[in-house]
Parts: structure tokens; C-alpha cells; sequence
């Protein structure tokens, strides 16, 4: 696939042609709720200016939409959303209300231009949390969306649990909001992250048979499904996908941003819009406000996403990197590194030496292959160009002693 500089940056499976079931809306949106359900994580918090400096980098990654907090919880919430509200960017910013008025209140007065309203429609959530019977949730939801589109505000509806409701009384409340025009956006929400790929599609097609009003999905990763959900919810025809950096949230956390987003532009050829070359940057950031440290095999961000070290597979990266890359690290941010460790073969030695200006014999990088090897066995770690080089200058001083 090329850019519009002409160079090849993925190489993908002939295969994805062949999927004929694919429903994409014409144009899909990140909606990221890093700020909000990304601050739910356990012991996560970002200060008012912290928040204001990921806004920043989320608007200039090209997000559609940031959900920036809920300014119910604190102070500090309603005035970082304040200042983000005010801070002139070109994303749309949204906050979440529980379903009553003075929530509502709070977040027209921080200046948002939509409001998100949580509103249980599962089983387990309406009968723990609310004990409202059908007809009293109908009204609940009636009256909260009027009130929010009579505020002027973008109205979101979020029956969350959805994925453990019953989907006729869902269909009804959403055909209800629909006539009543109280809504603009309807989010669909795997609350416990317990539904399949599968699932997550046919709950899209079943709830857009009954409006037509645009549907987001916002998934949870307890079962590592978040970002497979999310894409099958976008295939099904969602056109809001809400998902958040380093996929960090509540428990195992939400659909990761990165991955939603790389996936469907390389194995779906979906453009949502971002600049994919800032998602590294940004993820770093993200990582060192929360605290929250990124595994180093994280897809996409992650710093051994594009590190080699298997002889065999380093050989036939420094001549064609598709061998083992689907997509070059320059779509991402990130760059290629070959590390040098137990598994190493000679090809690695060579390009070592090139980059350190060395010169050797064939025995003599034998023999500082097998040195490498060895630090890397005792330390279990890679070793790092600094000692491979000190290595080098001792290996390349010594005769080689033949075996």
C-alpha cells in the first residue's frame, strides 16, 4: 500500500479481500475517552493541566472527539474541562452526566458541546443501581435527553450494560428517543467487556434497524476482545468508536486507539482521520501522566514492536523489512532497532560493525558473535551498542582461536 509520498508502508494478507460482510459507515470517527474512562483506571489521576496537554496532542493526532471527564466527580474535572472546552480546538468536546438535571447542568456550564448521558439499561446495573421498571427508565431517558437538548447540548444516549440487556426493550427506548428527536447519537456500551466480536456486530445491525440515528460502541477488554469488538462493531456499521490511548480504563481497560486505528487503515483501508505518525509521541505522554507503564510487546506502541534479534529473522529484515513487519514504523512514529542478543546471527554482527566503523575477519566475527552471545546469556538482557562496542574493540584485538 503507498502513501501519498509513493513509499510502501504495509503489506498485508491477500486474503482480507475476500470478507464480503463488511458494513462501514461512509465516514468513521474516534471518539477518545482517554480523559474519562482512562482516568477510571485504579489509581490513575491526571491534574486539570495534564488533561489540557493530552487534549492538546488528541487534537493534533486529529481525534473527532474527546470525552474530557465527568465534572460531577470534582473542582479539578469541571475546571479541566472548562479549559479544554475553551482551548479552541478543532475537536468536538463531550462529558458524562449521570441521568438528572443538576449533571446535566454542570456540564453546559464548563462550556462542552455534547453531553453523554450514562444511564443503565442491563439487567444487573438497573436492578443493583436504579431499580427502575421498563416504563420508568422510558420516562427517565425521555426527560434527561429533553431537558440536555433543551440546554442546547449535542445529546449522546448511553444505556450502558448493553451487551446484558433485553434487546426488544432497547430497540423500544431507542425508537421512543428517536420519534421524540431527543437524541443525536445513540453508544452502545460492553460494560463488563463479557460479549463477543460476533455479538458486538449484531447488536449494531439489530439497534440501527431501529433508528437512524448514528451508534458508537465503547468496549471493555476483560476478555482481550476490546479492539477485535470495537472494529466488528465499526464493520457492522458503527460510526463512533470510542476507545482510548494505550487502551488504558477501568479493570483490563478499554479498546486501545492505536490499534483500533492502524488496524482499519492497513487491514481494512478505513482512514479515521489521524495523523498515525504522532500515536507513539502520544502514547508516551500518556504512559508517563498516568503512570501507567506500557508492556514492551504493546501492539503498535509498544518499544519492542519493531526490535529484531532472531538471526534469522534480522537476515531477512535488513533486505526486505516485510519479511516480519506488516507495516513500516515510520507509519506509527517508531523506528527499527536490531538488538543484539543470544539469539543473534551473523548478519546482526555485520551491520553492528558497519554502524561503529569496525572491520573484521570472518574469524573474528565468529568469535565476537559468540562473545555477544555469551553477555547475553549471563546478564539475560540484549546488549546495548555501548557494550557491543567495547565488546568489539577487545574481540577485534585479540586473535581469534580456532575451534
Amino acid at each position: 500500500m503507498d502513501n501519498n509520498s509513493g513509499k510502501v508502508l504495509w503489506m498485508t494478507s491477500p486474503l482480507q479481500a475476500a470478507a464480503s460482510s463488511r458494513q462501514f459507515a461512509g465516514e468513521v470517527r474516534i471518539a477518545d475517552c482517554t480523559l474519562r474512562d482512562g482516568e477510571q483506571q485504579a489509581g490513575v489521576v491526571f491534574t486539570a493541566a495534564e488533561k489540557l496537554a493530552i487534549a492538546r496532542e488528541l487534537d493534533a493526532l486529529g481525534v473527532y472527539e474527546i470525552e474530557a471527564g465527568t465534572p460531577a466527580v470534582s473542582v479539578d474535572d469541571r475546571d479541566a474541562l472548562a479549559a479544554i472546552a475553551g482551548a479552541g480546538l478543532r475537536a468536538k468536546v463531550s462529558a458524562l452526566a449521570l441521568a438528572r438535571r443538576q449533571d446535566i447542568d454542570l456540564v453546559k456550564s464548563c462550556g462542552a458541546w455534547a453531553v453523554r448521558l450514562s444511564l443503565p439499561i442491563g439487567y444487573v446495573q438497573r436492578d443493583s443501581k436504579l431499580a427502575l421498571d421498563d416504563a420508568a427508565y422510558l420516562t427517565r431517558a425521555i426527560e434527561v435527553t429533553t431537558y440536555a437538548r433543551e440546554l442546547g447540548l449535542h445529546v449522546i444516549f448511553s444505556p450502558y450494560d448493553t451487551t446484558r440487556c433485553d434487546m426488544r426493550f432497547l430497540q423500544h427506548v431507542v425508537e421512543e428517543l428517536t420519534r421524540r428527536g431527543t437524541v443525536d447519537r445513540i453508544r452502545l456500551v460492553d460494560t463488563s467487556g463479557c460479549a463477543t466480536p460476533q455479538v458486538i456486530g449484531d447488536l449494531v445491525r439489530e439497534v440501527k434497524r431501529a433508528t437512524p440515528v448514528a451508534l458508537e460502541v465503547h468496549c471493555h477488554n476483560d476478555f482481550g476482545l476490546a479492539v477485535a469488538n470495537t472494529i466488528a462493531g465499526a464493520e457492522a456499521g458503527a460510526e463512533y468508536l470510542s476507545v482510548t490511548i494505550n487502551g488504558i480504563g477501568e479493570r483490563s481497560g478499554n479498546a486501545s486507539l492505536e490499534e483500533v486505528a492502524v488496524a482499519l487503515l492497513v487491514l481494512y483501508g478505513v482512514d479515521v482521520g489521524l495523523d498515525t505518525s504522532r500515536l507513539t509521541a502520544i502514547s508516551r505522554l500518556v504512559e508517563d501522566m498516568s503512570k501507567v507503564p506500557l508492556q514492551r510487546h504493546k501492539a503498535v506502541v509498544g518499544r519492542n514492536s519493531f526490535a529484531h534479534e532472531s538471526g534469522t529473522v534480522v537476515a531477512g529484515v535488513l533486505k526486505q523489512p516485510f519479511t516480519a513487519e506488516a507495516y513500516a514504523p515510520q507509519l506509527v512514529g517508531q523506528i527499527r532497532e536490531i538488538v543484539l542478543g543470544k539469539k543473534s546471527g551473523a548478519a546482526s554482527i555485520d551491520l553492528k560493525l558497519s554502524q561503529f566503523g569496525f572491520s573484521a575477519t570472518d574469524a573474528q566475527r565468529q568469535e565476537l558473535l559468540k562473545r555477544v552471545k555469551e553477555e547475553a546469556i549471563r546478564t539475560k538482557s540484549p546488549v546495548s551498542d555501548d557494550r557491543f562496542s567495547v565488546i568489539a574493540s577487545e574481540a577485534l584485538s585479540t586473535p581469534a582461536v580456532p575451534s
